[in-house]
């Protein structure tokens, strides 16, 4: 990473994929936990009635984390490419095929939102068969995200590789993305082979993701003053 452009790019990419930590918070890991009430349908509907702007804001955190994650990985891109093409094209496809799976996932959570409020609906169905399907349309709503899960796994494991080649940036932390994205692969595969989220472990394994943005942004902090050093002392 020698010149501004790649810092640019360097600063771009640690800015988005911090924004991404609190939004994934928010919106993937606080609010189901939040609305949905375990081994008590009564409960998780009353919570969702009550919450229901929360949810919305959820959806709209949805929104914003897959458009953030593709100005994101466009950004890793152009900095990634040199050490890897064939590498970094994988890491943007597996973006590409998350984010409509992501964004169609939403529907679930708006269609919940608006069963309750249907004059038609209630004009078909009655109150418990309207409570049934909304149960079913925020379960829906977890298992597709175990299904983004998936590729949010896939796209590390390049990144990792390129972060591990690129010589500007820690090799552990290329190698705790590979791990990372191996605990997303994992968790959508036990998740759907025993019908349970109680073996999960990607949770425990997202390190190299904190690490990622902190190391690129000091990366392009010192790279920049290096930069503006050597500008200052070089001959007019």
């Amino acid at each position: 990473m020698k010149t501004i452009n790649e810092i640019r790019l360097a600063r771009l990419a640690g800015c988005l994929y911090l924004l991404l930590i609190p939004m994934g918070v928010f919106g993937i890991l606080y609010i189901p936990q939040w609305i949905e009430v375990a081994d008590d349908s009564s409960a998780t509907l009353a919570s969702l009635a009550v919450h229901a702007t929360t949810v919305r804001l959820s959806i709209l955190c949805a929104f914003a984390i897959q458009l953030t994650q593709l100005f994101l990985v466009i950004a890793l891109y152009y900095l990634l490419r040199p050490y890897g093409v064939i590498a970094a094209r994988f890491m943007v496809l597996f973006t590409l095929v998350t984010i409509p799976i992501a964004l169609f996932n939403e529907l679930s959570h708006i269609t919940a939102l608006l069963l309750p409020e249907s004059d038609l609906l209630r004009g078909v169905f009655n109150p418990q068969q309207l409570n049934a399907l909304t149960l079913f349309l925020l379960e829906l709503h977890r298992q597709g995200i175990m299904i983004a899960h998936l590729f949010w796994g896939l796209w590390l494991m390049p990144m990792g590789y390129l972060v591990y080649r690129c010589g500007f940036l820690p090799k552990i932390i290329g190698l705790l993305l590979i791990i990372a994205g191996i605990g997303y692969c994992l968790d959508t595969v036990t998740f759907f082979a025993f019908a349970t989220d109680r073996y999960l472990i990607a949770q425990y394994t997202f390190l190299g993701e904190v690490l990622l943005p902190i190391a690129l942004l000091w990366q392009a902090y010192t790279r920049s003053k290096m930069l503006c050093s050597h500008n200052a002392q070089s001959p007019v």
